[in-house]
């Protein structure tokens, strides 16, 4: 850490910028980061990966894997009931071509004293046939398999508005490094020379924080609200069809969030080492820190559920808490606030 002294003479020699230096050095950094999220977006777009559409596939999975699962549940249980009941259907007319029919019996019994085949074209039987009500089940569920799983679009401008919406996501996160670096790059602007040192530091480990934010929403947060969405449907006994703008703009927006959410420590730990905040400061806010999480956990999160919510509150609060570790454990922890 640098002594009183050098900091004081660091003081007054350092240049302060103007307000209008600081909008063009936000221009600046606007700028590049916009080109940087233009490469990503060019990236994404790239044959012969495609991975937006690769990740569009990947975040509609959780959607048709819960689909899946509710309605194989619900026939499961309907194919259960009717075989322990014994039910058949009610009878079905049949009609069969009598050749087909003679011809048939021909080939299994040729014994047997048949008429001749040709002198029946054109004429049928007619059958009333029951089947046992536990296949017809299981034969529905063959034949609408495909629609029970579907997420479904309204409109013909929907799917590519939500295609461009992930791949512009995507881009963000493949151009993440370079957006995150300008963002601290901007900060560290209007800090003092030792203090910028700080920023090089965190970078890197504000970065993983970001990433691992999107990947934990990605992975667990996405399925398990999705999973207490569709059983609150079961409840109610609602089949659920999912709509593929809702969905993929749920899935999109809530990792973002995570991944902002989680700079949290990272914020806080800068914070300190710059002189604005000190750990008896968070310590002594803790509730109020609490509070003001669990309101920005509601408004942040794009659905209106508790579970959500609560999966980004959670993690927010553990993060608070593991920042105030961070920083007591850390050295410098006793850095003066700032005149």
């Amino acid at each position: 850490m640098p002594s009183d002294r050098d900091l004081f003479l660091e003081e007054q020699t350092m240049v302060t910028m103007s307000f209008g230096e600081h909008l063009e050095e936000l221009r600046v950094r606007l700028i590049l980061a916009l080109a940087g999220l233009f490469v990503g977006l060019i990236i994404v777009f790239l044959p012969p990966f495609y991975i937006g559409k690769r990740v569009m596939e990947s975040m509609e999975a959780p959607a048709k894997a819960a689909l899946t699962d509710f309605y194989r549940s619900e026939y499961d249980k309907k194919a259960t009931a009717a075989e322990a009941a014994a039910e058949t259907s009610d009878a079905v007319r049949a009609e069969i071509p009598a050749d087909s029919f003679v011809e048939a019996l021909r080939g299994v019994a040729p014994d047997l004293k048949l008429p001749d085949a040709e002198a029946l074209k054109g004429r049928t039987l007619d059958f009333p046939l029951r089947y046992k009500l536990v296949d017809v089940i299981k034969l529905s569920e063959r034949s609408v398999y495909q629609v029970d799983n579907s997420l479904i679009s309204l409109g013909p401008l929907e799917t590519p508005m939500i295609f461009f919406m992930v791949c512009l996501v995507s881009g963000l996160v493949v151009a993440s490094p370079w957006v995150f670096y300008q963002i601290w790059a901007f900060v560290a602007a209007g800090l003092y020379r030792h203090e910028r040192n700080y920023v090089m530091k965190f970078l890197p480990m504000s970065l993983g924080l970001f990433i691992s934010g999107v990947v934990i929403c990605f992975l667990w947060v996405l399925p398990l609200t999705l999973a207490f969405l569709l059983d609150f449907n079961i409840w109610l006994g609602v089949a659920p069809t999912l709509r593929l703008s809702e969905w993929m703009s749920f899935a999109t927006i809530l990792p973002l969030v995570f991944g902002i959410a989680f700079q949290t420590p990272m914020v806080m730990l800068f914070l300190q080492r710059i002189g604005i905040f000190t750990v008896d400061d968070y310590r002594s806010k803790r509730k109020i820190a609490i509070l003001i999480i669990t309101v920005a956990a509601a408004v942040l999160t794009p659905g209106q559920d508790p579970i959500s919510m609560s999966l980004l509150a959670a993690p927010m609060i553990l993060l608070y808490e593991l920042g105030i570790i961070l920083i007591s454990r850390g050295s410098g922890a006793n850095v003066p606030a700032r005149a």
